[in-house]
């Protein structure tokens, strides 16, 4: 004969506690954005698609305590919080380059979005921000922007970085490189060009056995060769990705190559 089924008042108030404490924690745990970036996929406001100056995207990246933003034009940076699920912003700083109208409105509407406390979901790389009338979906940039493989783009130097001076490459003069899986490296230096080799070491690379041809180099080529060469025969230089930037330093010298 089977007991009659009757419930446990205890065994049940207990259980309900345990979910009423599992949702609350579950509705105040942390948002895990510290040390990641992303980009905006997508924004809608009034409930109509919102479009962004052709070539620009949202980028907003986190460390523990401070947030930079972007959205084409100048860099905004300020310390964070969530507070109640809100992205709470406060204080901050913008540099100040001279960008064209639409790019200088787009600036304003997004910290203009950002000072308005909007609420901020995470769901694995997707993060959300809603103010109530514009929604801004943005992606992790480890999947919007991959790291690309030293190996197979063509690297053009883009700036040249001295102490803590980061400067555009003299107008008229590029410099490339080419690193191959066979451990040449095709270098076009500014003016010269040539061939080494290349190898991995820890953290940086090694250049070695560097030959160019000898023509005389003067002004934006000889500069931007000057300052090259610089860092490629200093050793083994530092070296990173991030998405298609990499960026190659030796001391107080550097360069920052674009991947394409």
């Amino acid at each position: 004969m089977q007991p009659p089924n009757r419930s446990n008042p205890l065994l049940a108030g207990l259980a309900l506690l345990f979910l009423t404490s599992l949702a609350g924690c579950q509705a105040t745990a942390p948002l895990a954005l510290a040390g990641r970036e992303f980009l905006s996929n997508g924004i809608t406001d009034g409930g109509a698609a919102f479009a962004l100056v052709p070539g620009t995207r949202v980028r907003i990246g986190f460390t523990g305590a401070n947030v930079t933003v972007s959205a084409g034009c100048n860099t905004f940076g300020a310390t964070y919080r969530i507070e109640g699920g809100r992205l709470v912003i406060d204080g901050g700083a913008m540099t100040e380059m001279g960008c064209d109208d639409p790019r200088n409105q787009q600036d304003q509407w997004l910290f203009a979005f950002l000072g308005s406390r909007p609420g901020a979901t995470l769901a694995g790389s997707d993060l959300t921000l809603d103010n109530g009338r514009t929604i801004i979906r943005l992606v992790d940039r480890t999947i919007a922007e991959p790291d690309l493989n030293i190996v197979g783009p063509t690297w053009t130097v883009t700036s040249v970085i001295e102490g803590d001076t980061v400067s555009s490459v003299p107008v008229g003069a590029t410099a490339t490189l080419v690193f191959g899986n066979d451990g040449f490296v095709n270098v076009n230096a500014g003016c010269n060009r040539g061939r080494g080799s290349w190898a991995a070491q820890g953290t940086g690379i090694t250049f070695r056995e560097v030959a160019l041809t000898k023509m005389a180099c003067d002004g934006a080529g000889g500069a931007l060769e000057t300052a090259v060469l610089a860092v490629i025969n200093a050793g083994p230089v530092q070296a990173s990705i991030r998405s298609n930037v990499l960026t190659l330093q030796a001391g107080g010298r550097g360069l920052q190559l674009t991947g394409s």
